[in-house]
């Protein structure tokens, strides 16, 4: 039970990442050049911008750079900040959203950002425990906006319900595990089927 807590909390954390933060600016980097992302940085976070905004307050208008914040993070700046601007705290922050940049971003090229996290998580234990544990790996590599339609439907190392779900199997695992359960349990599995399937029958005829 406590695995399974841990494993619906890293599939929360990576969604929240790729739903509602900027992007972690170390995974881009795995795939990029710093010179080719360094414009595309979120003035509030310092990450890459998600969703990006581009600030065209007049204050700045003679400003030579592209002032690009990441959405989310803006719309909690003003929030926290009684709608200043993050650049000079001044009222009537005024932005708008910049396509063309916004594409860009979504073009670039990016490693799973599972894999990304979990490199990182055994790289930091080796460095602790002085050893490099087994891992499972992800080779996908792709465009930043194909990567959460790779987590939702085809990465190993993403974290999805048993397939028998709806009969009432409460098992979750990582994508790469779910045959093993299912060879493992198909007995149980057909209970459970039956189980429904005899529920079912019972209540079509109390009904009839």
């Amino acid at each position: 039970m406590q695995e399974e807590k841990t494993l619906e909390s890293k599939n929360n954390t990576t969604s929240t990442l790729l739903i509602g933060s900027c992007f972690d600016k170390q995974w881009i980097l795995q795939t990029n050049e710093a010179g080719k992302i360094n414009d595309y940085v979120c003035l509030i976070c310092r990450q890459i911008a998600s969703n990006a905004l581009e600030l065209n307050c007049p204050q700045h208008e003679d400003t030579d750079e592209l002032l690009i914040v990441g959405d989310q993070c803006l719309k909690q700046f003003l929030k926290e900040n009684s709608n200043s601007c993050p650049i000079e705290l001044h009222n009537g922050c005024q932005y708008s959203k910049n396509k063309p940049l916004q594409k860009y971003i979504g073009d670039l090229t990016v490693m799973c950002l599972k894999q990304f996290e979990q490199t990182s998580k055994a790289l930091n234990e080796t460095e602790k425990e002085g050893e490099t544990p087994g891992i499972s790996k992800c080779d996908f590599k792709g465009k930043l906006k194909e990567i959460k339609d790779h987590l939702d439907k085809s990465c190993p190392l993403s974290v999805i319900n048993c397939w028998f779900k709806p009969f009432g199997c409460n098992y979750i695992c990582h994508r790469h595990n779910l045959d093993k359960h299912l060879i493992a349990n198909m007995k149980f599995h057909f209970g459970l089927v039956i189980q429904s399937f005899q529920s079912m029958t019972q209540t079509i005829q109390l009904h009839q």
